[in-house]
């Protein structure tokens, strides 16, 4: 279903500044498009800031830092865990401690098909030792991130995501030595 959604457009924010207003011709979007803007305002900013670089920091501490009330910082965080912006809270684990140092990015190659990259996405997620899986555009369909005790464990997560009948080809790369691995966002 197509929707027509009201709205200025560039243009319309250009022919409001010239004597002549140009016609604004509402936008046709498809419906599965339409998505509501968040807006974030400074608060938003820092409260979010605060909890990506330390999610057990007390509020007092934040409405502090912000000079608000503390019941200012719970309703926001309520409100961007609500809205899906928070999606949740996670413990940092050291990898290496736990025996899991040997990380590997499989580039995967897979018979196409129609919505095939959610059906395998989805199957090669649940493939123990896989952390995450992009659905890419070019010469390979998905990259996928994997820790492993070691070659043999890892060797056992390659021979699942192999023996899938979906895929035609992977190519692993090991990682010699991890830079950088953060995985938190960047606000401006």
């Amino acid at each position: 279903m197509i929707v027509p959604l009201s709205g200025v457009s560039v243009l319309g924010e250009l022919s409001r500044s010239s004597p002549k207003r140009a016609r604004v011709l509402p936008l046709r979007i498809p419906k599965s498009r339409v998505t509501k803007q968040l807006r974030f305002d400074k608060i938003d900013i820092h409260v979010l800031q605060a909890v990506q670089e330390d999610c057990r920091r007390p509020l007092e501490t934040i409405a502090r830092e912000l000079g608000i009330p503390k019941s200012t910082v719970h309703y926001r965080i309520s409100r961007l865990e609500q809205t899906k912006v928070i999606e949740g809270y996670f413990a940092k684990l050291n990898a290496t401690k736990l025996g899991k140092d040997y990380l590997a990015v499989v580039l995967v190659r897979a018979k196409y098909g129609p919505r095939y990259h959610e059906r395998i996405g989805r199957k090669m997620a649940a493939i123990p030792g896989v952390w995450a899986v992009y659905y890419v555009l070019g010469e390979n369909d998905f990259i996928l991130l994997a820790r492993a005790n070691d070659r043999e464990d890892y060797m056992l997560t390659l021979e699942r995501i192999s023996s899938m009948p979906d895929i035609e080809r992977t190519s692993t790369q090991v990682v010699a030595k991890v830079i950088k691995e953060d995985p938190r966002i960047t606000l401006a």
